[in-house]
Protein backbone atom coordinates (compact mmCIF):
# COMPACT_ATOMS: atom_id res chain seq x y z
CA UNK A 1 0.00 0.00 0.00
CA UNK A 2 1.22 3.26 -0.88
CA UNK A 3 1.89 6.05 2.22
CA UNK A 4 -0.26 8.81 1.94
CA UNK A 5 1.44 12.13 0.76
CA UNK A 6 0.33 14.17 4.19
CA UNK A 7 1.57 11.56 6.25
CA UNK A 8 5.12 11.19 4.61
CA UNK A 9 5.07 15.35 4.41
CA UNK A 10 4.31 15.10 8.33
CA UNK A 11 7.18 12.71 9.09
CA UNK A 12 9.45 14.84 8.00
CA UNK A 13 8.56 17.90 9.57
CA UNK A 14 8.85 16.47 13.08
CA UNK A 15 12.38 15.41 11.85
CA UNK A 16 12.84 18.66 10.80
CA UNK A 17 11.98 19.61 14.46
CA UNK A 18 14.10 17.14 16.22
CA UNK A 19 16.79 18.17 14.10
CA UNK A 20 16.58 22.06 14.91
CA UNK A 21 15.84 21.49 18.84
CA UNK A 22 19.28 19.01 18.79
CA UNK A 23 21.00 22.19 17.03
CA UNK A 24 19.93 24.34 19.51
CA UNK A 25 20.27 22.25 22.61
CA UNK A 26 23.96 21.51 21.05
CA UNK A 27 24.23 25.57 20.69
CA UNK A 28 23.10 26.14 24.01
CA UNK A 29 25.58 23.27 25.58
CA UNK A 30 27.88 24.40 23.88
CA UNK A 31 27.17 28.38 25.05
CA UNK A 32 26.94 26.92 29.09
CA UNK A 33 30.23 25.38 28.59
CA UNK A 34 31.90 28.46 26.74
CA UNK A 35 30.63 30.83 29.64
CA UNK A 36 31.31 28.25 32.50
CA UNK A 37 35.22 28.07 31.50
CA UNK A 38 34.91 31.77 31.09
CA UNK A 39 33.43 32.42 35.09
CA UNK A 40 36.11 30.10 35.95
CA UNK A 41 38.89 32.07 34.24
CA UNK A 42 37.60 35.10 35.59
CA UNK A 43 36.86 33.88 39.04
CA UNK A 44 40.92 32.14 38.90
CA UNK A 45 42.03 35.75 38.19
CA UNK A 46 40.08 37.70 40.85
CA UNK A 47 41.51 35.37 43.19
CA UNK A 48 44.87 36.11 42.21
CA UNK A 49 44.57 39.87 42.11
CA UNK A 50 42.66 38.85 45.52
CA UNK A 51 45.80 37.15 46.55
CA UNK A 52 48.16 39.59 45.17
CA UNK A 53 46.76 42.41 46.91
CA UNK A 54 46.35 41.02 50.45
CA UNK A 55 50.43 39.84 49.90
CA UNK A 56 51.21 43.07 49.55
CA UNK A 57 49.08 44.18 52.33
CA UNK A 58 51.11 42.02 54.43
CA UNK A 59 54.47 43.91 52.49
CA UNK A 60 52.92 47.33 53.72
CA UNK A 61 52.34 45.77 57.25
CA UNK A 62 55.44 44.26 57.45
CA UNK A 63 57.43 47.54 56.43
CA UNK A 64 54.94 49.65 58.47
CA UNK A 65 55.85 47.72 61.68
CA UNK A 66 59.77 48.19 60.48
CA UNK A 67 59.78 51.33 60.77
CA UNK A 68 58.35 52.00 64.17
CA UNK A 69 60.58 53.43 66.62
CA UNK A 70 61.63 51.14 69.42
CA UNK A 71 61.51 53.64 73.19
CA UNK A 72 58.62 54.62 74.61
CA UNK A 73 59.59 58.39 73.97
CA UNK A 74 59.56 58.04 70.70
CA UNK A 75 56.42 55.88 70.10
CA UNK A 76 54.85 58.66 71.90
CA UNK A 77 56.44 60.93 69.72
CA UNK A 78 55.35 59.50 67.13
CA UNK A 79 51.71 60.44 67.83
CA UNK A 80 52.60 64.07 67.67
CA UNK A 81 50.99 64.57 63.99
CA UNK A 82 47.74 63.10 64.26
CA UNK A 83 45.68 61.38 61.18
CA UNK A 84 42.58 60.18 60.49
CA UNK A 85 41.56 56.75 62.21
CA UNK A 86 40.69 53.60 60.32
CA UNK A 87 36.83 53.51 59.17
CA UNK A 88 35.35 51.58 62.75
CA UNK A 89 37.03 53.56 65.23
CA UNK A 90 36.06 56.24 66.43
CA UNK A 91 35.83 58.17 70.11
CA UNK A 92 38.47 60.57 72.23
CA UNK A 93 40.19 57.77 73.74
CA UNK A 94 41.91 56.31 70.10
CA UNK A 95 44.85 58.01 68.52
CA UNK A 96 46.06 57.31 65.00
CA UNK A 97 49.32 58.20 63.20
CA UNK A 98 50.20 57.93 59.27
CA UNK A 99 52.90 55.21 58.70
CA UNK A 100 55.07 55.17 55.39
CA UNK A 101 55.32 51.35 54.54
CA UNK A 102 57.66 51.55 51.75
CA UNK A 103 56.64 50.35 47.86
CA UNK A 104 57.32 46.76 46.81
CA UNK A 105 59.92 46.65 43.95
CA UNK A 106 58.22 43.89 42.40
CA UNK A 107 54.59 45.55 42.62
CA UNK A 108 55.10 49.38 41.81
CA UNK A 109 51.50 49.91 40.66
CA UNK A 110 50.12 48.79 44.32
CA UNK A 111 49.74 51.81 46.67
CA UNK A 112 50.33 50.70 50.18
CA UNK A 113 49.26 52.55 53.32
CA UNK A 114 49.63 52.22 56.95
CA UNK A 115 48.01 53.57 60.17
CA UNK A 116 49.03 53.13 63.56
CA UNK A 117 46.20 53.05 66.36
CA UNK A 118 46.40 53.31 69.79
CA UNK A 119 43.61 53.07 72.81
CA UNK A 120 44.76 55.98 75.67
CA UNK A 121 42.89 54.45 78.55
CA UNK A 122 42.58 50.90 78.21
CA UNK A 123 45.92 49.84 76.04
CA UNK A 124 48.30 53.08 75.23
CA UNK A 125 50.97 50.49 75.61
CA UNK A 126 50.09 48.52 72.00
CA UNK A 127 49.59 49.61 68.93
CA UNK A 128 47.43 47.63 66.07
CA UNK A 129 49.19 48.40 62.72
CA UNK A 130 46.45 49.15 60.44
CA UNK A 131 47.70 48.03 56.73
CA UNK A 132 46.07 48.15 53.45
CA UNK A 133 47.17 47.52 49.66
CA UNK A 134 45.24 48.68 46.33
CA UNK A 135 46.02 47.54 42.94
CA UNK A 136 43.94 50.76 41.08
CA UNK A 137 44.21 49.06 37.39
CA UNK A 138 42.88 45.53 38.45
CA UNK A 139 40.59 47.87 41.22
CA UNK A 140 41.73 45.21 43.85
CA UNK A 141 42.58 45.94 47.90
CA UNK A 142 43.15 43.97 50.94
CA UNK A 143 43.29 45.11 54.12
CA UNK A 144 45.08 43.55 57.20
CA UNK A 145 46.19 44.24 61.04
CA UNK A 146 48.45 43.64 63.73
CA UNK A 147 49.11 44.42 67.26
CA UNK A 148 51.97 44.99 69.09
CA UNK A 149 53.36 45.85 72.52
CA UNK A 150 55.27 48.89 72.79
CA UNK A 151 57.29 50.15 75.74
CA UNK A 152 55.63 53.35 76.80
CA UNK A 153 54.70 52.15 79.90
CA UNK A 154 55.98 49.76 82.25
CA UNK A 155 53.90 46.76 84.01
CA UNK A 156 52.69 47.95 88.01
CA UNK A 157 53.81 45.42 90.49
CA UNK A 158 51.36 43.09 91.87
CA UNK A 159 50.24 43.93 95.16
CA UNK A 160 49.71 41.04 98.14
CA UNK A 161 48.08 43.16 100.15
CA UNK A 162 46.92 46.58 99.54
CA UNK A 163 46.96 49.61 102.02
CA UNK A 164 44.57 52.03 102.01
CA UNK A 165 47.37 54.81 102.72
CA UNK A 166 51.26 54.44 101.39
CA UNK A 167 54.02 56.26 103.22
CA UNK A 168 57.53 56.81 102.67
CA UNK A 169 57.57 58.69 106.50
CA UNK A 170 55.15 58.53 109.93
CA UNK A 171 51.69 60.11 110.32
CA UNK A 172 50.67 62.44 113.14
CA UNK A 173 47.07 63.84 113.37
CA UNK A 174 46.42 67.79 114.36
CA UNK A 175 44.46 68.78 116.87
CA UNK A 176 40.89 68.26 116.18
CA UNK A 177 41.65 66.17 113.07
CA UNK A 178 38.60 64.28 111.17
CA UNK A 179 40.24 61.79 109.34
CA UNK A 180 38.88 58.24 108.45
CA UNK A 181 40.48 55.65 107.10
CA UNK A 182 39.17 51.97 106.17
CA UNK A 183 41.51 48.55 104.72
CA UNK A 184 40.22 46.72 102.01
CA UNK A 185 37.30 44.07 103.64
CA UNK A 186 36.18 40.61 103.17
CA UNK A 187 32.61 41.81 102.61
CA UNK A 188 34.12 44.49 99.89
CA UNK A 189 32.33 47.48 102.01
CA UNK A 190 34.86 50.35 103.27
CA UNK A 191 34.61 50.42 107.19
CA UNK A 192 32.82 47.14 107.71
CA UNK A 193 33.59 43.27 107.84
CA UNK A 194 36.94 41.93 108.32
CA UNK A 195 39.76 43.80 107.47
CA UNK A 196 42.62 41.89 104.80
CA UNK A 197 44.73 44.50 103.43
CA UNK A 198 46.64 47.32 106.16
CA UNK A 199 44.68 50.30 106.75
CA UNK A 200 48.62 52.36 106.71
CA UNK A 201 51.55 50.83 104.94
CA UNK A 202 54.98 53.03 105.45
CA UNK A 203 58.27 51.93 104.11
CA UNK A 204 60.44 54.42 106.62
CA UNK A 205 60.30 53.87 110.53
CA UNK A 206 62.30 56.77 112.28
CA UNK A 207 65.07 54.10 114.13
CA UNK A 208 64.89 56.08 117.58
CA UNK A 209 67.34 54.24 119.19
CA UNK A 210 69.24 53.46 116.26
CA UNK A 211 70.08 49.81 116.61
CA UNK A 212 68.78 49.11 112.91
CA UNK A 213 65.95 47.45 114.41
CA UNK A 214 62.54 48.24 114.35
CA UNK A 215 60.23 47.48 117.38
CA UNK A 216 56.68 47.39 117.46
CA UNK A 217 56.84 50.39 119.60
CA UNK A 218 58.83 52.52 116.91
CA UNK A 219 56.11 51.63 114.43
CA UNK A 220 53.50 52.57 116.93
CA UNK A 221 54.72 55.95 117.47
CA UNK A 222 55.56 56.64 113.70
CA UNK A 223 51.82 55.55 112.69
CA UNK A 224 50.16 57.52 115.22
CA UNK A 225 46.73 56.97 114.14
CA UNK A 226 44.01 57.15 116.69
CA UNK A 227 41.08 53.91 116.61
CA UNK A 228 38.52 57.06 116.02
CA UNK A 229 40.69 57.85 112.43
CA UNK A 230 40.34 54.23 112.16
CA UNK A 231 36.59 52.86 112.15
CA UNK A 232 37.39 49.14 110.14
CA UNK A 233 40.42 48.52 111.89
CA UNK A 234 43.12 47.31 109.88
CA UNK A 235 46.67 46.88 110.82
CA UNK A 236 49.33 49.88 110.74
CA UNK A 237 52.61 48.21 109.49
CA UNK A 238 56.06 49.45 108.39
CA UNK A 239 59.43 48.00 107.65
CA UNK A 240 61.36 45.42 110.60
CA UNK A 241 65.04 47.01 109.65
CA UNK A 242 65.78 50.48 109.68
CA UNK A 243 66.43 51.96 106.13
CA UNK A 244 67.65 55.39 104.96
CA UNK A 245 65.53 57.65 103.28
CA UNK A 246 68.39 60.17 102.27
CA UNK A 247 68.69 60.72 99.31
CA UNK A 248 64.98 59.62 99.12
CA UNK A 249 64.37 56.67 96.80
CA UNK A 250 60.82 57.31 96.39
CA UNK A 251 59.96 53.73 98.15
CA UNK A 252 56.08 54.57 98.25
CA UNK A 253 56.13 55.22 94.42
CA UNK A 254 57.85 52.08 93.92
CA UNK A 255 55.65 49.64 95.86
CA UNK A 256 52.88 50.65 94.13
CA UNK A 257 53.67 52.15 90.35
CA UNK A 258 56.94 49.56 90.05
CA UNK A 259 59.46 50.95 87.29
CA UNK A 260 56.45 53.45 85.43
CA UNK A 261 58.50 56.62 85.52
CA UNK A 262 57.50 60.37 85.42
CA UNK A 263 57.73 60.44 81.90
CA UNK A 264 55.42 57.68 80.55
CA UNK A 265 53.08 58.87 82.62
CA UNK A 266 52.95 62.56 82.08
CA UNK A 267 52.97 61.91 78.56
CA UNK A 268 49.90 59.69 79.07
CA UNK A 269 48.59 62.00 80.57
CA UNK A 270 49.18 64.88 78.28
CA UNK A 271 48.28 62.16 75.32
CA UNK A 272 44.68 61.99 77.17
CA UNK A 273 44.24 65.65 77.47
CA UNK A 274 45.10 66.80 73.66
CA UNK A 275 42.75 64.00 72.97
CA UNK A 276 39.83 65.69 74.26
CA UNK A 277 39.30 63.14 77.34
CA UNK A 278 38.08 64.88 80.70
CA UNK A 279 35.54 63.70 83.35
CA UNK A 280 32.62 63.92 81.42
CA UNK A 281 33.85 62.90 78.40
CA UNK A 282 32.82 58.81 77.10
CA UNK A 283 35.01 57.30 78.11
CA UNK A 284 36.46 59.81 80.77
CA UNK A 285 39.67 60.47 81.37
CA UNK A 286 41.84 57.99 83.81
CA UNK A 287 45.53 59.40 84.22
CA UNK A 288 45.99 63.07 85.64
CA UNK A 289 49.66 64.58 86.05
CA UNK A 290 49.42 68.18 87.92
CA UNK A 291 51.88 70.32 87.88
CA UNK A 292 50.21 73.31 89.85
CA UNK A 293 50.57 73.48 93.34
CA UNK A 294 46.98 75.14 93.26
CA UNK A 295 44.09 72.86 95.35
CA UNK A 296 42.35 70.52 93.65
CA UNK A 297 38.61 70.88 93.46
CA UNK A 298 37.33 68.56 90.72
CA UNK A 299 35.29 65.30 91.72
CA UNK A 300 37.01 62.49 89.62
CA UNK A 301 36.50 59.25 88.45
CA UNK A 302 34.32 55.67 89.38
CA UNK A 303 34.20 52.55 89.89
CA UNK A 304 34.08 51.35 87.18
CA UNK A 305 36.59 54.11 85.72
CA UNK A 306 39.28 54.63 88.38
CA UNK A 307 41.26 57.38 87.58
CA UNK A 308 45.34 58.08 88.76
CA UNK A 309 45.96 61.70 90.00
CA UNK A 310 49.98 62.66 90.59
CA UNK A 311 50.87 65.74 92.47
CA UNK A 312 54.41 65.86 90.66
CA UNK A 313 57.45 66.90 92.48
CA UNK A 314 56.70 70.55 90.73
CA UNK A 315 53.16 70.58 92.13
CA UNK A 316 55.20 69.78 95.62
CA UNK A 317 57.96 72.68 95.61
CA UNK A 318 57.14 74.64 98.28
CA UNK A 319 53.42 72.62 99.65
CA UNK A 320 51.24 69.67 98.13
CA UNK A 321 48.21 70.81 97.12
CA UNK A 322 45.22 69.61 98.77
CA UNK A 323 42.30 68.35 98.07
CA UNK A 324 39.37 70.34 99.24
CA UNK A 325 36.35 69.14 101.09
CA UNK A 326 33.85 67.70 99.58
CA UNK A 327 35.88 66.28 96.32
CA UNK A 328 35.73 63.09 95.69
CA UNK A 329 38.31 60.83 93.81
CA UNK A 330 37.84 57.43 93.19
CA UNK A 331 41.02 55.50 92.13
CA UNK A 332 44.77 56.45 93.71
CA UNK A 333 46.39 59.87 94.66
CA UNK A 334 50.05 59.93 94.38
CA UNK A 335 51.72 63.12 96.05
CA UNK A 336 55.49 63.23 94.84
CA UNK A 337 56.87 65.54 98.51
CA UNK A 338 60.10 64.16 98.18
CA UNK A 339 60.57 62.66 101.15
CA UNK A 340 59.95 66.23 102.88
CA UNK A 341 57.39 65.51 105.93
CA UNK A 342 57.38 69.29 106.07
CA UNK A 343 55.53 69.43 102.15
CA UNK A 344 52.69 67.79 103.73
CA UNK A 345 52.13 69.22 107.46
CA UNK A 346 48.70 69.77 107.83
CA UNK A 347 47.21 68.55 104.73
CA UNK A 348 43.83 68.25 104.22
CA UNK A 349 41.38 66.10 101.60
CA UNK A 350 38.05 65.60 100.88
CA UNK A 351 37.34 61.93 99.77
CA UNK A 352 39.62 59.35 98.01
CA UNK A 353 38.21 55.68 97.61
CA UNK A 354 40.73 53.85 96.47
CA UNK A 355 44.54 54.27 97.55
CA UNK A 356 46.73 57.39 98.84
CA UNK A 357 50.27 57.34 98.27
CA UNK A 358 52.84 59.97 100.07
CA UNK A 359 56.21 60.10 99.47
CA UNK A 360 56.93 61.54 102.42
CA UNK A 361 55.17 61.34 106.34
CA UNK A 362 51.74 63.07 106.82
CA UNK A 363 52.44 65.31 110.22
CA UNK A 364 49.36 66.58 111.42
CA UNK A 365 46.91 65.13 109.08
CA UNK A 366 44.00 67.40 109.33
CA UNK A 367 41.30 66.45 107.12
CA UNK A 368 40.57 63.38 104.91
CA UNK A 369 39.12 60.20 104.31
CA UNK A 370 40.25 57.29 102.57
CA UNK A 371 38.37 54.25 101.57
CA UNK A 372 40.50 51.58 100.13
CA UNK A 373 39.04 50.22 96.97
CA UNK A 374 40.25 46.64 95.43
CA UNK A 375 39.67 48.89 91.31
CA UNK A 376 41.77 51.57 93.01
CA UNK A 377 44.69 50.78 90.77
CA UNK A 378 42.83 49.54 87.29
CA UNK A 379 43.33 53.16 86.00
CA UNK A 380 47.25 52.17 85.78
CA UNK A 381 47.17 48.54 85.86
CA UNK A 382 47.34 47.03 81.97
CA UNK A 383 47.59 43.78 79.61
CA UNK A 384 51.41 42.57 80.00
CA UNK A 385 51.72 38.90 79.79
CA UNK A 386 54.39 37.12 81.66
CA UNK A 387 56.25 36.78 78.31
CA UNK A 388 56.18 39.49 77.38
CA UNK A 389 59.59 41.92 78.12
CA UNK A 390 58.15 45.78 78.62
CA UNK A 391 61.24 47.00 77.37
CA UNK A 392 61.16 46.23 73.69
CA UNK A 393 58.28 46.70 70.95
CA UNK A 394 57.04 42.52 70.91
CA UNK A 395 53.86 41.23 68.42
CA UNK A 396 50.69 40.25 70.20
CA UNK A 397 50.39 36.83 69.81
CA UNK A 398 47.42 35.51 67.72
CA UNK A 399 46.22 39.52 66.68
CA UNK A 400 46.67 39.40 62.91
CA UNK A 401 43.70 39.19 60.96
CA UNK A 402 42.25 40.76 57.73
CA UNK A 403 39.85 42.69 56.46
CA UNK A 404 37.93 45.68 57.53
CA UNK A 405 38.11 46.20 61.34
Amino acid sequence: MTPRPHLAQQNGAITLLVAIGLVILASLTSFYSARSVLMDQLASHNHARASQARLAADAALASAQATLPSTGPEVNALFNTLAACPAGVTGPQWQCARLNPASHPAMPQVQLSATAVRDLVQSPHVLTVHASASLSSQNSQAQVRESLFTPTLAPAPVLEAQAAVVLNGCVSEATGASLRVCPLTSKGDACSGTAKGPAVLTHFVVDTNRNGIITSAEKTACLALSSTSLPGGGSKTGPNAAVARSPCSRAAWHSVLGDITDEQLQAWSTAQARNGLHAQSTPSRSIYWIDSPADWLQSVGTASSPVLLVFSAQACAQHCPRIASGVRIVGSVLLDSGCNDEKMRGWQAGTIEGQLVVESGLPEWRTGTVLARPEARNAYILNWPESIDARQVQRVNGSWSEGAP
